[in-house]
């Protein structure tokens, strides 16, 4: 992992839990990632799957990034299902 790649995802994934832990009136109030704040690329990476993080949604959506995911794309807020 390079040192840019390593300051995106913490600057990202920072504020992804400042969002999360922020109260709202309703999820619905809650606003996405756009593609692009999230890196998002519609190929995977390192075997890394949107189909396989915890943020995912079928058949292609995901809990973070707006608009239509691949199941096989890949994004820096990626988290493996536990």
């Amino acid at each position: 992992m390079s040192r840019r790649d390593f300051l995106n995802i913490a600057a990202v994934g920072g504020g992804a839990i400042i969002a999360v832990s922020m109260p709202t009136a309703s999820s619905a109030a809650r606003k996405k990632f756009s593609q692009q704040q999230a890196h998002y690329q519609p190929i995977p990476k390192s075997g890394q799957r949107c189909q396989t993080c915890a943020l995912w949604q079928a058949p292609t959506s995901c809990q973070q990034v707006d608009g239509q995911i691949s199941p096989a794309g890949w994004c820096i807020l990626y988290a493996p299902k536990s």
